[in-house]
This record gives C-alpha cells, structure tokens and sequence, in this order.
C-alpha cells in the first residue's frame, strides 16, 4: 500500500469510522427493550417488572419470583430511514433485525434468588443503498453485536426492601463496510475498492437495584449500571487495490467505544386490584463520548485520527401500567420520550439519531408453568434538519422511522 493511498484512504475511513460510533450511542442503537414486558411496559418497568427478565430491568425484583423460570423473550426491529440533501438522496435497506433475549432465575430459599441474563444491550444493523448520497462518505454497511452475560443474586432484606446486584460481561463485534474511489488515486477508470474494518473486544461492568414498598400499593425503585470501554481490535482491509496489483492489502486496527452509565428510577401505584400505573425516569451519561480516536500501524500514514464527539448526557421519561383484566391475562400500555445526545455538528447518516416519542402496547398470559407474552412499539423520530456538519455532506434532511415487536415464552420448574 503506497502513501498516496493510505493517506487519503485511511483518513476517509477513519471519519466514516466516527459516523457508525454516532449511531452506536444513540437510543436509536441502545436496544430498545430487554424482553417483552419490557417492551409492553417500558415507560414502566422499574418497579413494577415482576418476571425473570428483572434481571436485565431491576434485578432486585428477582427475589418475587416463586419458581424458578427459564424465558426466551426476542425483539424484531424494524427500522428505516430516508436522507435528502442539495439534489441528493439516500435511503436505507434491509430494515428488518433480532435482538435475542435469554433469561433463567428463581429462589435459592425464602431471601435470596439468583439468575443470569444473556441480553444484547446494544445491536443494530444499518445499511445504505450502494449508489445513494454517502456512497463515499459514510459506511454503507454497519453490524454491531453485543452479548452481555448478566449473573445476578438479589435480597429480601425485610418485607419492604429488595436489594439485587450483578455483574456485566459484554462481548462485542463490530463490522464496518465503506466504497473507496481508487480512481481519485490513480488518476484513471478503475473499479471502486471496499474499506472494511472488523474488530471485537470484552468490556466488564455492575449493576444494581433497590426495590421499597413504603405500602402495600406503592413502589419505589432505583436501578444504577455502571460504564463499560470496550477495546476492539481486529482487522482493516482494503479491496482491490490499483496499487498492488488489484490485490487486498490488510492491516491491524483498533478502537475503543465507551459505554454509558445509566441509573433509573420508579414509582408505580396500585390503583386498583387488578391495575397499576408507574413512571419513570432515566439519566443516561453519554457525556462520556466525546471523542474517536482509530489507531492503525505506524506504516499507514493518517494513523491515530482523532475525532470529536461532544455528546450530550440525556434524560429519558416515561409513564405506563398494566391491567389484569381476566383471570391469566394482563395487558400493558406505555408512553416514553428520549432526547438525542447528537448534536447536529457532529450528526451523522451511519444510524440517525433524533429525539423520539414511543408508544408502545402489550399482553401476557399464564397458564400452569407456561408463560406467553407479546408486545409491540412505535417510535416516532422526530425530522432531523442538519444545516451544518463537521463533515458537508451530511447537511441535509434526515426521516426515520422504527418499529418493534417482542415476543416471550416462559417456563417455570
């Protein structure tokens, strides 16, 4: 790989690099819910959440539950989003992902429970159409994985206070895909190359819980998950290279992403016996981001890229309950609004991120040691008008749009 190349190559790869970690931060990339109550409930799940997917929620529920269950619970996601800039337009395709939830917990005798939740906190895949607007100037492609494993214990401390506590090991791959311009480099009619980048990396972290019951109607909970950096380092190749022949030349690369700390807090009444109402309230720290460096060897010029982030902490807000209206069935309804952590300088099209307004509804049936539940969200982003950018060509006028399903299956032994 000569200089010329490297320079130019690196370096557009490198702030295509910081358009995905724009995504990756986002609400529109934290995923949206942890299981399907979650989902059905998720204005209101801090205090009220009351099946093994506490776990993930507020572990220090854990402790409710009579029999050990075990629960597969997957959100489908369904998201899109459409760009039009000064005689340009873009869109995204593929629209449709899965986010595989796990859980398995239950008591250990009258005061303690444990469990463990495999959970993919954040995962999202976006991809551009090949020819649109970004085509040189963002990744068309962009996979990001995370597997948390969760192990828990919580406590019933009295009759009216609940402890749980945990620890967060998150494996984590990301991929990204971008078209490079060998033409630009050479000077003459030859095919576009592809720049890739793949890497993985483990972060570890904690989490905690307080659950309080002043009466028998009222809740109040607190829940706190601690940051995570996760150092990816893997590989950076790019595709049919002019220079060597039309070969693929190769090298290491490496990253790191840091991931917030969120703490949250509920209050559910019982209104009445078969209905509760709960709000809730999140702070999400992604002040923590505030730059991107992507390191590559000393032999590539444009290494160790370093570019600004200047994320905004965020508060999410949220109200919702739930109704048991028959004998084995409840239903769930919910209300939540994100803000944005972007701000527009240094917005980016690899997964748009604008404040959002979510409804989301759901039901759960039990029967024996069989549980059933479904649940279905819409998000409603608001229009992102970007009149300018650290990089020009993402000045335009962003439309997105998401849609959520989750399903759960348990069973209690």
């Amino acid at each position: 790989m000569s200089p010329p190349m490297a320079t130019r190559g690196v370096f557009s790869f490198a702030f295509a690099f910081a358009a995905f970690a724009h995504g990756l931060h986002a609400e529109g990339f934290r995923s949206p819910t942890l299981g399907a109550q979650g989902l059905g409930a998720s204005g209101a799940r801090f205090a009220s959440i009351d099946d093994a997917s506490s776990i993930a929620h507020n572990p220090a529920n854990l402790v409710e539950l009579k029999d050990w269950e075990f629960s597969a619970e997957p959100t489908f996601v369904h998201h899109e989003a459409t760009f039009t800039g000064d005689g340009v337009s873009a869109h995204t395709v593929d629209p449709w992902k899965l986010l595989p939830h796990v859980f398995v917990g239950g008591p250990i005798n009258e005061r303690v429970s444990a469990g463990i939740g495999i959970t993919v906190p954040y995962g999202l895949s976006v991809k551009w159409d090949d020819n649109g607007a970004f085509r040189y100037t963002a990744p068309h492609y962009v996979d990001l994985r995370t597997f948390n494993f969760n192990p828990t214990l919580a406590f019933k401390i009295s009759e009216t206070l609940q402890f749980g506590v945990g620890i967060d090991v998150m494996w984590s791959d990301l991929s990204l895909r971008q078209f490079y311009p060998w033409s630009a480099v050479v000077g003459a009619a030859v095919p576009d190359g592809e720049l890739r980048a793949d890497g993985s990396g483990v972060g570890y972290g904690g989490n905690a819980a307080l659950t309080w019951k002043p009466t028998d109607r009222q809740r109040l909970a607190v829940t706190f998950r601690s940051q995570m950096d996760v150092s990816y380092d893997g590989d950076f190749k790019a595709s049919s290279n002019p220079l060597a022949g039309g070969a693929t030349t190769s090298a290491d690369f490496s990253t790191k992403i840091k991931y917030p700390t969120i703490i949250g807090a509920g209050y559910a009444f019982k209104l009445t016996d078969t209905v509760r109402v709960e709000a809730n309230a999140e702070w999400v720290q992604f002040s923590r981001f505030d730059e991107l460096r992507l390191e590559t060897p000393a032999s590539l010029p444009g290494v160790n890229k370093v570019i600004p982030q200047q994320w905004r902490d965020t508060f999410t807000l949220g109200i919702g309950g739930d109704w048991r209206f028959a004998e084995n069935w409840v239903g769930r309804l919910s209300y939540q609004h994100f803000q944005s952590p972007v701000p527009a300088y240094t917005f980016s099209p690899t997964i748009p991120d604008a404040a959002q307004n979510v409804v989301t509804v759901g039901a759960g049936y039990r029967r024996g040691r069989h549980r059933f539940d479904v649940a279905y969200g819409r998000v409603f982003y608001s229009d992102r008008n970007i009149a300018s950018n650290q990089n020009p060509a993402y000045v335009g006028h962003y439309e997105i749009a998401a849609h959520l399903v989750s399903v759960g299956y348990g069973l209690s032994f």
